[in-house]
């Protein structure tokens, strides 16, 4: 005979890192599991995410979905729902219930509640956005990934010197799997970077054990690369002046070249049009034709 309370209800507090594995009680004080069946369901849907029957002592039929089983310690009496690699989606309440199927009717014995909390550590990166070396400024960013619950505290520090007044542009994101990520972006003068100061992240969550802090200075090779960066720019800079001063130059010499030639062979820049003018022999000709006595 099963020693549980017809329809024992139960709720319990689970909390757990996002990866790790699950293990619950679902149904205890189970003396015997012959003609059972315990069903697992989320905040009250009529989805089953996993069901088995069982025999004496033996599994008769078993349909759970990905990740999550049902199973039964004989030495503790009592069954548990287990989950694998938890993510924060799987946060939520879930629903576990005990049925007696044999004899019919079926009969409820038990049902309990499991509240599960899957919370996430944050992933914690630095790295240098932007720096040019014609710049006056450049932005560091500190990065948080994948992190839940979604409060988070965030902070730049310049040496041992808490940045409370610096230029920010701070982004909390929701990520598609129910996490959050949060982005800060610090700007920086040229000169506080280059005079190889070291700038710190840190980030406190209440996952955390304690805040995590990542550090970010410029490195000597780094700066011998910009310095040498600059002295290319330079070069480029000066090399396309002087190309530009060739062709002004040969575009000038060209022009007075073309005006010289035109001056030795008299021949006027602009020549100016002449009205048509009569010849000799057609004056003449008509001055003999006009005398008074003429004749043809």
């Amino acid at each position: 005979m099963i020693q549980t309370t017809s329809t024992v209800l139960s709720s319990k507090m689970v909390s757990t890192l996002q990866g790790e594995t699950v293990k619950a009680v679902c149904a205890q004080n189970i003396e015997e599991t012959e003609g059972f069946a315990v069903t697992l369901r989320r905040n009250s849907s009529s989805t089953e995410l996993c069901y088995i029957q069982l025999g004496n002592f033996t599994i008769w039929s078993r349909n759970c979905t990905e990740r999550i089983n049902l199973e039964y310690n004989k030495s503790t009496k009592g069954f548990y729902v287990v989950m694998e690699r938890v993510s924060v989606k799987d946060s939520g309440v879930y629903s576990c219930t005990l049925d007696k199927t044999l004899p019919p009717p079926v009969r409820t014995q038990s049902q309990s509640n499991i509240s599960l909390t899957v919370s996430a550590l944050p992933v914690v990166e630095v790295s240098l956005a932007s720096s040019s070396p014609i710049d006056k400024e450049t932005t560091l960013t500190c990065s948080a990934w994948d992190f839940y619950p979604g409060d988070i505290q965030l902070s730049w520090s310049k040496g041992s010197q808490l940045l409370t007044n610096s230029t920010r542009n701070d982004s909390l994101f929701h990520n598609s799997n129910g996490s959050y990520s949060y982005i800060s972006n610090l700007v920086v003068s040229k000169h506080d970077w280059n005079e190889f100061a070291q700038f710190s992240c840190q980030v406190n969550h209440s996952t955390l054990k304690m805040p995590v802090v990542k550090n970010l200075i410029l490195t000597q090779s780094e700066k011998a690369s910009l310095d040498y960066d600059l002295r290319i720019l330079v070069i480029v800079f000066g090399l396309l002046a002087i190309l530009v001063a060739i062709t002004v130059a040969t575009v000038k010499l060209r022009f007075k070249s073309t005006s010289q030639s035109s001056a030795e062979r008299g021949l006027p820049e602009t020549a100016e049009p002449h009205p048509p003018q009569e010849s000799q022999s057609d004056t003449t000709y008509s001055l003999l034709t006009h005398y008074p006595g003429s004749a043809l």
